[in-house]
């Protein structure tokens, strides 16, 4: 039997992890959710408190319904937004306070449906009020609008008004969108700290990539990898799903804390092991060579291709 249909066998014969919340309290229905407490579905997020349905969220505390937002505080349906307070339905928002309905605002307090304003208070549709006027006409907009009537006034100043082709800050030549931090990289989205990669996707809870490709979601941290994902800490690495601490590992999946390893699945603190069986360094360059050439033949791209290859789950033996 060859190395494909053996990854198959052993990979539908092994136990998989169920979820990824670690180091978090009182935090059910959550995955790849860490140091994290009082959550309820919460995914690819980390220092959450009293949350719930939040994605690629940091630091966020009595938020809702929130994505890629970073230290807001009592947020609900916010997108993209950093340290924002008590606020609702807010996108690409910084420093904003007690607002709802704004897009692309900075350091605004107490506002309503505002697009493209900075450090401004007491707006309702980008028009300036008096603090008297402006509770005066929202408790009008909020007892004899609908919500419609408001979100579509809200579009209609949205649509009229600029918007940035790419979300950039501290950028050398990359191309993409909502990029931090980072140079020389290309097709790159939802991501900070990465260098000299491409196609790249939410390397954004802790530090990001450097020569990488094709990988993404990522934890934390990797460097000359291909075709990696929800991953951390991971060095010249390739094809690999669910794995942190390893080096020089390939075709893995569910591994921590190991190097040289080639098609394993479900280990731990191994070296030079291919399909979960320990070899000699010698004997291991020689099977890996020969089973990169069976996948190379096979036309095998990723790790999902390899686990469905041409067949269904294989029976235990």
């Amino acid at each position: 039997m060859g190395f494909i249909e053996d990854f198959q066998r052993l990979y539908w014969s092994t136990p998989q992890v169920q979820n990824w919340t670690r180091q978090s309290q009182n935090s059910d229905y959550c995955d790849i959710t860490v140091v994290s407490k009082n959550c309820f579905l919460c995914f690819n997020s980390s220092n959450l408190e009293n949350c719930y349905y939040c994605y690629s969220s940091q630091k966020n505390y009595d938020c809702g319904d929130c994505m890629f937002c970073k230290e807001c505080n009592q947020c609900y349906e916010c997108n993209d937004s950093i340290r924002c307070y008590n606020s609702d339905y807010l996108q690409d928002c910084v420093d904003c306070t007690e607002c709802k309905y704004c897009y692309d605002c900075k350091s605004l307090n107490n506002c309503f449906g505002c697009v493209n304003l900075y450090h401004k208070k007491y707006c309702i549709f980008n028009k300036q009020y008096e603090k008297t006027d402006y509770i005066k006409r929202l408790e009008e907009i909020k007892t004899k609008w609908s919500a419609e009537k408001a979100e579509k006034e809200f579009d209609k100043i949205c649509f009229a008004s600029p918007r940035p082709y790419s979300h950039q800050n501290h950028n050398t030549n990359c191309m993409g969108d909502y990029v931090y931090h980072s140079k020389n990289c290309y097709w790159i989205f939802d991501s900070l700290e990465c260098e000299d990669s491409l196609y790249i996707e939410e390397a954004c809870l802790e530090r990001g990539v450097k020569d990488c490709v094709d990988c993404g979601p990522i934890v934390n941290t990797l460097e000359q990898c291909y075709d990696c994902c929800f991953c951390g800490y991971l060095n010249n690495c390739s094809h690999v799903y669910w794995a942190d601490y390893i080096a020089d590992c390939h075709w893995c999946t569910n591994v921590w804390d190991s190097k040289r390893c080639f098609g394993c699945v479900y280990t731990k603190n191994k070296e030079y092991h291919i399909l979960n069986k320990p070899y000699s360094p010698e004997e291991y360059e020689k099977q890996v060579k020969e089973h990169k050439k069976e996948l190379l033949d096979a036309g095998v791209l990723d790790l999902y291709e390899l686990i469905h290859y041409k067949t269904s789950p294989l029976p235990s033996s």
